[in-house]
């Protein structure tokens, strides 16, 4: 069942989108209410809503620091800005926590019809596709956070039996092999472009120890992190 969060500290701003959002004719069986971003933390993760619309001044809990949460724990939601400030600031910070759209206050009711179609037309689409694919992806841009087969098992709702076994059928090695190539291709990428010390490039790819790090780098790619950005430099 499609579910739509709108979140507002402001009861006629969240009553106006209930009222100008075609819901059945997007599907949606579902339009909840939240008057702040703790509020609404608790509702995303107990109703899993498939597109959140947040304000951006509220209290407790403001639309910046939702969108934050929701780009870290709740990946399976859209977001869509909604706003009476029309600043930068907020559309910079509204694309760097991947938003879908951006909306000013007052609402026009085509241009609200016309981004839920866009928005839930993604949901559909996306919801359809693979998921072990849905988890190299989610790999690929979180690399350097702490990643595990319980972890993926616990954020997709999928077996560990069933992830471990898909996944190596889709991309020829196990997750957790997958994670240390993703990360030791982006440790030589930055040991090749920056300046950043051995003990910062390890904290930047996952590893807390820099000396573990050295170890299995080594192991990796045939040479300490030092010799290998030696060698780039050599060649330059």
């Amino acid at each position: 069942m499609t579910k739509v969060l709108i979140v507002d500290d402001e009861s006629p701003v969240r009553e106006a989108v209930k009222l100008l959002g075609e819901w059945e004719r997007f599907g949606v069986k579902a339009v909840l209410e939240a008057k702040n971003g703790l509020e609404a933390k608790a509702l995303i993760e107990q109703e899993r809503p498939a597109l959140i619309l947040s304000d951006i001044q509220m209290p407790h809990c403001d639309g910046i620091e939702l969108m934050e949460w929701v780009h870290d724990h709740a990946s399976f939601s859209k977001l869509v800005v909604l706003t009476g400030y029309d600043e930068y600031s907020y559309m910079r910070r509204a694309i760097q926590y991947g938003s879908f759209d951006y909306l000013l206050k007052p609402i026009d009711p085509d241009v609200l019809n016309d981004t839920l179609s866009r928005a839930l037309a993604d949901v559909v689409k996306e919801s359809s596709e693979d998921p072990i694919a849905q988890i190299g992806t989610y790999i690929e841009q979180h690399f350097a956070e702490e990643l595990s087969l319980q972890g993926m098992s616990e954020r997709f709702y999928l077996s560990r039996e069933y992830i471990s076994r898909r996944f190596k059928q889709q991309y020829g090695v196990n997750l957790s092999e997958y994670v240390l190539t993703i990360r030791m291709n982006e440790a030589k990428r930055l040991l090749e472009t920056s300046r950043q010390r051995i003990y910062e490039v390890a904290q930047a790819v996952g590893f807390s120890d820099d000396k573990y790090f050295r170890k299995v780098f080594k192991k990796q790619v045939g040479v300490t992190p030092n010799e290998f950005r030696e060698q780039v430099q050599r060649q330059a």
